[in-house]
């Protein structure tokens, strides 16, 4: 069997245990653009500009968040370090670490892929002020653009949460958010918001923009899986 054939396998071994950890997540997304409509309707009423940086921070804090299942283990990573026990459950039977990372790799990108899909139709759907300013068509640029930001930063925490205690990746996330705080911050006092960089870009049709996103997430995530190989052979998973 091949790590592909085998990642294929285990990935619907944990899929059949995860129908509800992502129906979860959906339900998590659909209240993420019930909370974000007051910030959407403020940054598209002005422009762009003046609105704070609300909106970007959440864009780039939450959709990132959005390939990961929302069940126990998220809940207990800190005690339990259950990611860790996984993957040492994982070794002790005939399962290379390359079936291991790419079944890992691949749930996140499909999981992404589905409340994403989600997430951005029901916005469209939810706003008009949304609809009215970008064309279903420019509105793909827009996810597309997102979605490949979201594939990349995702990714990283994948490698954290693959090669690092609980506790410590835990720590790291919390590290992420103050990063994005700063990002959003920085940008507001440049008078300047992302979000609405990325729509004027998908109203321009600058096509370059979500194929480069895109590709940048699908590279991203095959360099973690490399990394995440090289750092776990040498790991102890038992300490």
């Amino acid at each position: 069997m091949t790590s592909w054939q085998g990642a294929w396998r285990l990935l619907r071994f944990e899929g059949s245990r995860s129908w509800l950890g992502l129906l979860l997540t959906i339900i998590i997304a659909s209240y993420m653009v019930v909370m974000m409509m007051p910030l959407f309707n403020d940054l598209l009423e002005d422009g762009g500009a003046g609105t704070g940086w609300g909106s970007d921070f959440v864009y780039l804090s939450i959709l990132p968040t959005m390939g990961f299942l929302m069940n126990r283990s998220v809940l207990h990573y800190w005690g339990r370090d259950p990611f860790t026990r996984n993957n040492a459950y994982l070794r002790a039977m005939p399962i290379s670490w390359n079936t291991i990372i790419m079944a890992r790799l691949l749930q996140f990108v499909i999981v992404l892929t589905i409340v994403e899909l989600y997430f951005f139709t029901l916005q469209y759907v939810a706003l008009n002020e949304l609809r009215e300013l970008m064309s279903p068509g420019e509105y793909v640029f827009f996810a597309f653009i997102w979605y490949g930001y979201a594939m990349t930063a995702g990714s990283t925490y994948i490698f954290f949460e693959q090669t690092f205690r609980g506790k410590i990746y835990f720590l790291i996330c919390c590290g992420y958010l103050l990063l994005y705080a700063a990002i959003g911050l920085v940008l507001w006092l440049a008078d300047t918001h992302l979000m609405y960089r990325t729509i004027e870009a998908s109203r321009d049709h600058a096509i370059l923009w979500p194929i480069l996103s895109v590709l940048m997430g699908f590279a991203v995530s095959t360099l973690m899986g490399v990394l995440i190989r090289k750092r776990n052979t040498k790991r102890n998973l038992l300490e």
